[in-house]
């Protein structure tokens, strides 16, 4: 016979994902807790988990790799996109209505 009175957590996790591209490079990395935990190394192909040998060793499925490099393609597509329909947007340029002076020194608040 058993019994659970109570159950409570001390702490919360933190669990970040970091996904990036551009024409020539891109990045996928997640980390718990602050520390990472797996990245797609592009470049040989393979995802990496950099966990130290003295900790719980915390495995990603087989295809995590596939789903960051499928991801990337579908960032690209996006940042192509994006490029092709803010090109022909006008960027504001409303001159200053008078003219900025700028000092040479630091000032401070309330000091002649």
């Amino acid at each position: 016979l058993s019994c659970v009175l109570s159950v409570s957590a001390d702490g919360l996790h933190e669990d970040f994902r970091i996904t990036g591209c551009s024409d020539s490079d891109g990045e996928v990395m997640y980390s718990l807790d602050g520390e990472e935990i797996w990245y797609a190394d592009f470049t040989n192909k393979k995802g990496v988990e950099p966990q130290p040998s003295f900790i719980d060793h915390m495995t990603y499925e087989e295809g995590t790799y596939d789903t960051a490099e499928a991801g990337q393609q579908i960032c690209k597509q996006n940042l192509k996109n994006h490029r092709k329909l803010l090109k022909d947007f006008p960027v504001e340029q409303d001159p200053p209505s008078s003219p900025i002076v700028y000092s040479r020194d630091n000032v401070e608040l309330g000091e002649n």
